[in-house]
């Protein structure tokens, strides 16, 4: 029966690489919720912009343009946060995958070792066979000889 005597080693490198795969998911999902909320913001900023080029030329309270102004610039600081924000998110996945697929190496690495030595096995017990196999017809040429 073929033991991996490093199979513990193995299966943690199981769970660590679950563990990663886990983490670079949720990494992600944050990423695209950074993502998704720089989009409402550009989307409400272009909807202000777009209600002051409207109003252009006709007549207007000048306190409404004021407003609508200051609005665009509060969304344009907005938008320059979560810009940051969202580079962040970018580069903190980056290095979730960089220690994702360094986990993965390393699951990989042991699970050819496991294989190599598996392959060993087989070989080694095929050997023992066939011999005790020859042995055996050893013995029965040398019972008929006898006989």
């Amino acid at each position: 029966m073929f033991n991996f005597r490093l199979q513990t080693i193995l299966d943690v490198r199981k769970t660590m690489e679950e563990k990663a795969l886990s983490e670079f998911s949720e990494q992600k999902k944050e990423f695209q919720k950074e993502k998704e909320i720089l989009q409402s913001i550009q989307h409400q900023k272009k909807e202000l912009i777009d209600a002051l080029r409207e109003i252009q030329g006709k007549t207007v309270n000048v306190s409404e343009i004021n407003m609508n102004s200051e609005s665009i610039k509060k969304y344009q600081k907005n938008e320059a946060v979560q810009k940051e924000r969202v580079l962040e998110a970018k580069e903190k996945v980056n290095i979730k995958r960089e220690e994702l697929l360094e986990v993965t190496k390393k699951r990989k690495a042991m699970e050819i070792l496991k294989t190599k030595q598996f392959e060993r096995y087989k070989y080694d017990a095929d050997i023992i066979e066939r011999t005790a196999v020859d042995e055996m017809a050893i013995v029965r040429h040398s019972r008929r000889e006898q006989e």
